[in-house]
């Protein structure tokens, strides 16, 4: 049964009890670029030690370090894991994607940094082929039969080519994966929320009939990532 925590002894109590704490960022820790009141102080003077888990699959762990560094918290690239992270380290060790196959990336430059530190190669993403409001068809689109799993994150640039090749490739090649980062349908801004990587994915589960693989919180595979590492 949960406790409300009403007084300091209480918050004292409570943090006597564990060495160990995860954190969340966006919405947690600050909105936008602006630190929330007293998060960087409890953070540097807390003495324990601390874990930020993030599904925002936009950022690598460096940018994430960052941005740790401009609002002043002590923190290493270590102890931070996103979903990003945590999807390229599932492709790598637990798919065990061969070094002669690719993944196609619904994606930004964050998660395309997560792959190339992992040695997994991709296509996709943040390429300007991809990144284009002109017709798809299929009389201009070449499958690649080394194409072993779809990866999808937030993507600010979604479009119907992207969902299109997605699309082909998981219905064309046999085997192929459909991985997201996590499935979140919104994340928070310092203005507002927008639709999450889970909404950006739902196009591709409705027209597949099944669903992917969630890397993110509050999947066990997050979990399993922090753990192994």
């Amino acid at each position: 049964m949960a406790t409300q925590l009403s007084s300091k002894e209480d918050y004292e109590s409570l943090l006597d009890k564990y060495d160990t704490w995860m954190f969340d960022c966006d919405g947690v820790l600050w909105r936008g670029d602006s630190p929330i009141d007293g998060a960087v102080e409890t953070l540097n003077s807390s003495g324990k030690r601390l874990l930020f888990v993030t599904n925002n699959a936009t950022k690598s762990r460096k940018n994430y370090k960052g941005k740790f560094d401009n609002i002043g918290a002590q923190v290493t690239v270590d102890e931070i894991y996103g979903s990003a992270y945590a999807a390229a380290v599932y492709i790598s060790s637990v798919m065990k994607l061969p070094k002669d196959k690719k993944v196609f990336v619904i994606g930004m430059s964050g998660l395309e940094e997560e792959l190339k530190e992992e040695g997994i190669s991709f296509i996709g993403g943040t390429d300007s082929a991809d990144n284009t409001l002109e017709t798809f068809t299929l009389a201009n689109f070449t499958l690649d039969p080394d194409v072993a799993a779809v990866l999808c994150g937030l993507d600010m640039r979604i479009n119907y080519t992207k969902l299109s090749k997605a699309f082909q490739y998981l219905t064309r090649n046999p085997g192929c994966q459909f991985l997201v980062t996590n499935e979140d349908s919104t994340f928070p801004t310092a203005d507002g929320l927008l639709p999450g990587a889970g909404s950006i994915s739902a196009p591709l589960r409705f027209a597949l009939g099944r669903d992917p693989i969630s890397i993110g919180k509050p999947a066990k595979t997050m979990l399993d990532c922090i753990q192994a590492k």
